[in-house]
């Protein structure tokens, strides 16, 4: 059975941002001391920074764990998976109820997110609370996974 996989990349307006930002300090640089200093800091600098922005992106997916970055969690744990649109995503990172939950909110990726339950008491967290472009994908992928494990 095929799993589910996401990368988190940032939003195409987040590396605007970040050509704007580099731009700003490059034409200073360039008018102080010569232009080409201002453009190789530009293309050095923004090149940098969009391979640190697309390598650090955080990965989801599915098999027989789930796997968020580095964190794992296997299917066995999970006792509930809740679809949550942008403001259920708000209002659960203000939230108590999610205040010891393993998160990963990326806000610059998606505003929308899934809350996934656990079913066991000897994790530290009672839950996860992961952004996500695709939730309901990634609900179903972790309803088939556990529907299959739970048939073997």
């Amino acid at each position: 059975m095929s799993g589910y996989r996401e990368r988190l990349l940032p939003k195409w307006w987040v590396y605007f941002l970040g050509a704007g930002l580099i731009a700003m300090l490059s034409i200073a640089y360039g008018a102080a001391i010569s232009a080409t200093v201002g453009w190789v800091m530009f293309i050095v600098a923004y090149g940098l920074l969009a391979l640190a922005m697309t390598a650090g992106s955080p990965v989801i997916e599915v098999s027989d764990v789930l796997r968020v970055d580095a964190a794992r969690l296997p299917m066995t744990s999970i006792a509930h998976t809740e679809v949550l649109d942008a403001h259920a995503t708000r209002d659960a990172r203000r939230s108590r109820e999610h205040a010891q939950d393993f998160t990963l909110l990326k806000l610059w990726s998606s505003t929308k997110a899934i809350a996934v339950t656990l079913d066991d008491p000897s994790d530290p967290h009672p839950g996860w609370l992961i952004s996500t472009r695709h939730p309901r994908a990634l609900k179903m992928a972790i309803d088939a996974f556990q529907a299959q494990s739970s048939v073997n």
